[in-house]
C-alpha cells in the first residue's frame, strides 16, 4: 500500500496540473529559519527546535507561504516539476516536500494555517487543544506521540496526569517526568500507548520522518481515533482526510 505521503503527493501532483503550474517555471525555496525568526521566545525552553532537534524550514510559493519541521534541514529551489520528482527516502526530501505543498496548497486557497505561531500564542495553544478535546470526546486517555510541553501541559490539566501518556523519539526526552506524566521510548512504547488510550494526538513530524503510516495502522487495528496536530501536515491532511488541530498558526 502507498504511504500517506505518496497518496498526498499524487492528489497534490493532480491539483498542480489542473492549475496549469506543472509545467511552469516557479521557483519554490524552502530555507532554515532561525529561531528568533520561528517562534520568537516561547515561554518553553525544552521545545525540539530550541535544543536543535528540529529545525522550521520555510517554503515559499507566489507570496504564500508553508512551514514544516525536520532534523535534516537544508536549503532548495526549482520548479513545481522538479518537486514533484524529488525522491522521498530522506527526512530532508520529505519535509522539503511538505513545507512545499503547504505553501502551494495556501496559495490555491485550499489550506490555512501554514505559518507556525510564535510567542506567548503558543503557550495557548496546548490549554486550547486539550479544551476542543473535553468538548468533542469527554472524559477520555489521551496519548500524545512527540513530546511538546504546551500540549503535555495543558493535556494535564483538562484530563489529570493519570489519564495522559507521552512518547518521544528523542533519547534525551525519554525517562523524564512532565507534569506527573513519564515520556516513554517512542521506538518501542508506542503501541503499548496505542492501546491504553481512547485518543491519539500526533505530531506531524510523523509524516516528515516517515513513522506515520505504521501509527496509523495501529491506531486504526484498534479503533482508536488519531488527530495530528501542527503546521507540517497541513497539505497532507487536506489532501488524504486526516483530522489535523493547530489553532494558533497563521
Amino acid at each position: 500500500m502507498a504511504s500517506v505521503l505518496d497518496r498526498a503527493k499524487d492528489e497534490f501532483a493532480a491539483r498542480v496540473a489542473r492549475a496549469g503550474l506543472t509545467d511552469t517555471s516557479v521557483n519554490v525555496t524552502s530555507r532554515t529559519l532561525s529561531t528568533e525568526e520561528a517562534i520568537c521566545t516561547p515561554q518553553y525552553d525544552d521545545l525540539p527546535i530550541l535544543r536543535g532537534k528540529e529545525v522550521l524550514i520555510e517554503a515559499e510559493f507566489c507570496g504564500a507561504k508553508g512551514h514544516a519541521f525536520t532534523n535534516q534541514p537544508g536549503n532548495w529551489a526549482g520548479s513545481l516539476e522538479e518537486l514533484l520528482a524529488l525522491p522521498l527516502t530522506t527526512n530532508r526530501g520529505r519535509a522539503v516536500l511538505l513545507a512545499a505543498m503547504n505553501a502551494v496548497m495556501r496559495y490555491l486557497g485550499e489550506v490555512e494555517r501554514t505559518v507556525h505561531c510564535r510567542d506567548e500564542v503558543m503557550e495557548q495553544c496546548g490549554a486550547e487543544m486539550a479544551a476542543v478535546l473535553r468538548a468533542e470526546f469527554g472524559e477520555i486517555r489521551v496519548g500524545l506521540v512527540g513530546y511538546q510541553p504546551g500540549l503535555v501541559a495543558g493535556l494535564v490539566a483538562e484530563f489529570g496526569a493519570k489519564r495522559v501518556r507521552v512518547t518521544d523519539l528523542a533519547l534525551e526526552n525519554i525517562g523524564r517526568v512532565v507534569h506527573g506524566v513519564e515520556i516513554r521510548d517512542g521506538w518501542n512504547s508506542t503501541a503499548e500507548l496505542i492501546a491504553d488510550s481512547e485518543l491519539v494526538l500526533a505530531t506531524g513530524s510523523t509524516i516528515a520522518n516517515a513513522t506515520y503510516d505504521q501509527l496509523a495502522w495501529l491506531a486504526s487495528s484498534q479503533g482508536i481515533p488519531l488527530i495530528l496536530f501542527g503546521v507540517t501536515p497541513a497539505a497532507v491532511c487536506h489532501l488524504c482526510g486526516i483530522r489535523r488541530l493547530c489553532l494558533r498558526a497563521t
